[in-house]
């Protein structure tokens, strides 16, 4: 069990190095649906019409921002945005593994107090 316990770890930490070179950010893309303005626009009368916009929503320092994309943009922030989940995720496994770690520790504890 330990070994396995150490291969997680281990494997969950090289994923981390590799990822440390990938741009990352913490954050949400949303779309938002709004009228362009122009009266003769169909957006005008209909609201299934409306177009769409895509923002950023982060907060930094304590402040929510949503910040307009264009299009050319959600790709690269996409790829940011799904680096930081990567990223998230190993921490979250590390987490597990050294929660496991510490387990396994009080147990051969309690096993020899016991003995």
């Amino acid at each position: 069990m330990a070994d396995s316990l150490q291969d997680r770890r281990r494997r969950a930490r090289d994923k981390l190095r590799a990822l440390t070179f990938d741009p990352l950010m913490r954050g949400s893309l949303v779309e938002r649906r709004k009228r362009c303005g122009k009266a003769y626009c169909a957006c005008a009368t209909d609201p299934r019409r409306w177009h769409p916009s895509a923002y950023l929503s982060v907060k930094v320092d304590g402040r929510q921002y949503a910040l307009h994309l264009r299009p050319e943009q959600i790709p690269s922030v996409q790829q940011r945005l799904a680096a930081y989940r990567r990223l998230w995720a190993l921490v979250e496994e590390l987490t597990a593994c050294e929660v496991a770690e510490l387990r396994r520790v009080a147990r051969e504890r309690h096993k020899r107090r016991r003995n």
